[in-house]
């Protein structure tokens, strides 16, 4: 890596630089999908369905048709004979865990509604509110079908039908039974105790600052299409358009301008995406659409929302000997397969050495909105479960949590470590990492202050553990997401325009990529230009998301740079008459022992004076480099078992909670995290984004869900119903770090966004229980003063003999 001289700030791998893009996003002069201005613009709006579930029976669109401005209404009847689009949009879904294939649909609602907010018309009008009058102005009549919105009920045989052309709600299973030894029916029989529970994950949005946005264009002359979104990445709906609309992949250019947030919800194809170059391509002009606050609540799709039953065999000393879990995920309406629940099945034992593992798991679907992708999609729902579980099995032994981990962690000298489900754990240090956390927090002293804490009559003090890993940089057959690829090329100035394949969404991949880049070169990262995701100039890759640029497209960045420093020393060599071994590359200058060239006159070189080129060597001074991370099992064994993440992050956390017993009102008195994510490309980066997860971790734990009424309606439309933590909720964060390289990337570098939002549920949850004892239950976030008081109001019942647990 680039040494630097005391006085000299850092800028290199490894160095806290500050973010390159900041500046221009704080004062405002970031380009987002919906600041893009094309000439002859319009406009587009969506009529959504308000029912959960129903037949459409007809449409009124005269007085739509009158408000000024319209230039057309389409329904799904459109599709096919009036926009000329001869095949239907399938759902970017594939064939998993013996699941069934998405359902092709409409993008729009053909004959029945799904879930509030589908699509059953859209206008296109001159001006944005011209758009949206006419799209309140349309009449569409509904005969009203029943609700589905219990997953359990809805895997009954009775149960009404979400989908009609399915024979059951059930839309995908996975089974694991898988063992060491005796089975895992067997192991339970002969364990010294059984701790058991049922758990929920609730249902939440990933709600990013930015909601979504589609600009479209066409070129009727060309027969091309252009679209600027607001998403994860470009080149899955280039593919998916070029199918839908006839044209070759080469007629399709999708670019990602500046992405205010994903957190997941981006990730995917939307049926927004698909019809606005159709409109655009129709209407033989550009075409505009950016959601509403209200829409995004309604239709980005959610996450979590799992439903689990779960027991571990335990020896008398804490030593887990087998696992089983009953999972139910609530799809919403949405076919499958869900990426949520194979993920949770597959990394549900998380950080512990259990080899004997049963589980049966259910993705149904309901007539709620889609579910999908939400900042650790499935791994926080088997953290939850597992991290909860211990705590109540270390409360049965009578033992402390902190023990029942230590008993059970992976021990350091098992690493590389293949899990029972075929996860294979890269490396850790689990409990030197929790150690720190409880050193940090003096975990000694707060369970000696804890008695005399708890004999207060109306505030108790509780110590919430958890340890939680991150499975990061997903890959699937026939998915992708194994690779990384980055575009390296030296302009005649000296400057380096850098094209990584992958999406921003302000995670600083600019600055990382440009200080990776500068490490390499020997030179300053304002010398790198990083341009945006763009199918006409990006290399091919899966996009951002499950934290696998740092597993994948950094490395492929490491591998360009090397590649293009490489090129520049052979051509000063061969000038110089030297090895290039011999040679270094500082900024402007390459540096021999007895003698220099400048930067100046490779590039002339490269580009102009190609007769001075080494024998054998390409001109100009541009390279693509590759990465393939071998740390993935794309096929399953016959017990069901591969490994889909390449690297696994993980956390401990120690959350001292006080909760007000007649209020039920839970203050956070103290927060420790420790975080390993191995080695760190840019330090500065890792711990704020850290600190973002962390709020949005307890967001969830304290006062986030989607909920609907009876009729399947939705509760949580607005900001008033929807809570989500300001800074003001945010408590004061203890963090360390410990630093475990991953051995299978040249930067030994893992993820660093998710484990944040993966622990503070479990660690608060554990915490709220252990201010009484283990006398109350909160198996179900977020704990809400009103959920919380009415544990403590079930726990006094209990306690007087006037009702039992629930």
């Amino acid at each position: 890596m680039t040494e630097h001289s005391g006085h000299e700030m850092a800028t290199g791998i490894g160095s806290p630089l500050r973010r390159k893009e900041t500046e221009r996003f704080v004062l405002g002069a970031g380009t987002y999908t919906d600041d893009v201005l094309l000439a002859n613009q319009a406009y587009v709006a969506f009529v959504r369905s308000f029912h959960a579930h129903a037949a459409i029976r007809g449409f009124d669109l005269d007085a739509a048709r009158t408000v000024p401005g319209v230039l057309g209404i389409f329904t799904s009847e459109d599709w096919s004979s009036v926009l000329g689009v001869g095949a239907q949009v399938g759902r970017h879904e594939r064939q998993a865990e013996g699941g069934r294939e998405g359902t092709p649909r409409s993008p729009m609602a053909s004959g029945i509604v799904h879930s509030v907010g589908e699509i059953v018309a859209v206008v296109v009008a001159e001006s944005r509110y011209q758009a949206q009058d006419a799209a309140s102005a349309v009449g569409v009549q509904y005969e009203e079908l029943p609700v589905v919105l219990d997953p359990e009920a809805a895997m009954q045989p009775d149960a009404p039908l979400v989908f009609e052309d399915r024979p059951n709600n059930i839309m995908v299973e996975i089974h694991f039974d898988v063992s060491d030894g005796k089975s895992a029916d067997e192991t339970f029989l002969e364990a010294d105790q059984v701790a058991s529970a049922r758990l929920k994950t609730q249902r939440i949005h990933a709600l990013a600052m930015e909601p979504r946005a589609v600009v479209a264009s066409y070129d009727h002359v060309a027969d091309e299409v252009t679209v600027w979104l607001s998403s994860n990445g470009v080149f899955g709906l280039r593919s998916q358009l070029a199918g839908v609309m006839g044209l070759s992949e080469t007629k399709v250019r999708v670019i990602n301008p500046d992405v205010g947030g994903s957190f997941g919800g981006k990730n995917g194809i939307y049926p927004e995406e698909i019809i606005l170059p159709v409109l655009a391509r129709y209407l033989r002009r550009p075409v505009k659409w950016a959601e509403m606050r209200t829409e995004h609540l309604a239709v980005m799709r959610n996450g979590r929302d799992q439903t689990h039953y779960v027991e571990l065999a335990l020896r008398a000393d804490g030593r887990v000997l087998a696992m089983r879990d009953r999972m139910i995920a609530d799809l919403g309406a949405n076919t499958g397969p869900n990426v949520s629940m194979t993920a949770a099945s597959l990394y549900l034992t998380g950080p512990y050495d259990i080899q004997t593992y049963k589980v049966d798991a259910y993705a149904v679907a309901t007539t709620k909105n889609s579910h999908g992708s939400v900042r650790g999609i499935g791994k926080a729902d088997a953290s939850f479960v597992m991290e909860r579980t211990m705590n109540i099995a270390a409360r049965q032994l009578g033992i402390d949590p902190t023990e029942i981990r230590f008993k059970n962690f992976v021990p350091e000298e098992k690493f590389p470590y293949r899990t029972a489900t075929g996860a294979m754990l890269d490396s850790g240090r689990y409990a030197e990492c929790l150690r720190k956390a409880m050193e940090l927090a003096d975990y000694e002293r707060l369970r000696r202050e804890q008695p005399e804490l708890n004999e207060r009559l109306t505030v108790k003090r509780g110590i919430g553990v958890s340890f939680a890993i991150e499975p990061t940089g997903a890959a699937r057959r026939g998915q992708g997401g194994g690779y990384g690829a980055c575009r390296l090329k030296m302009e005649l100035s000296g400057v380096i325009s850098a094209y990584p394949a992958g999406a921003q969404q302000g995670q600083g991949h600019i600055t990382t990529v440009s200080q990776i880049v500068a490490d390499r070169m020997g030179g300053s990262p304002d010398n790198v230009h990083v341009f945006e995701p763009d199918t006409l100039v990006t290399p091919v890759g899966a996009g951002a998301g499950s934290s696998r640029t740092s597993q994948t497209v950094m490395p492929a960045v490491l591998v360009a740079a090397n590649q293009l420093r490489d090129k520049i020393l052979r051509i000063a060599g061969h000038r110089l008459g030297v090895s290039p071994e011999t040679l270094r590359l500082e900024g402007d200058v390459v540096r021999g022992a007895q003698r220099q060239i400048t930067l100046r006159e490779i590039i002339q070189i490269a580009y102009q004076d190609v007769d001075r080129l080494p024998p054998g060597e390409d001109p100009a001074l541009e390279v693509t480099g590759y990465f393939i991370n071998t740390n993935h099992v794309y096929d399953r064994d016959e017990l069901g078992r591969r490994n889909e993440f390449s690297s696994y992050p993980y956390e401990a956390v120690i959350a001292v909670v006080d909760v007000d017993t007649e209020t039920g009102v839970v203050e956070i008195v103290k927060y420790v995290s420790v975080h390993d994510c191995g080695n760190m490309i840019n330090p500065r980066i890792v711990t704020t984004q850290h600190m973002g997860s962390i709020a949005q971790g307890l967001g969830t734990a304290l006062y986030e869900e989607v909920l609907y009424d009876e009729d399947g309606k939705l509760l949580t439309g607005t900001f008033m119903d929807y809570l989500l933590p300001t800074a003001q909720e945010i408590p004061p964060l203890v963090l360390g770090h410990t630093v475990t390289p991953t051995p299978f990337t040249p930067l030994g570098a893992k993820g660093a966004g998710e484990t944040g939002t993966i622990s503070a549920p479990c660690a608060l949850g554990n915490a709220i229980e252990d201010a009484f004892g283990g006398a109350i239950e909160v198996r179900y976030p977020p704990y809400t003063p009103e959920r919380v008081l009415k544990a403590i109001q079930r726990s006094q019942a209990v306690a007087t003999g006037g009702a039992s647990r629930g």
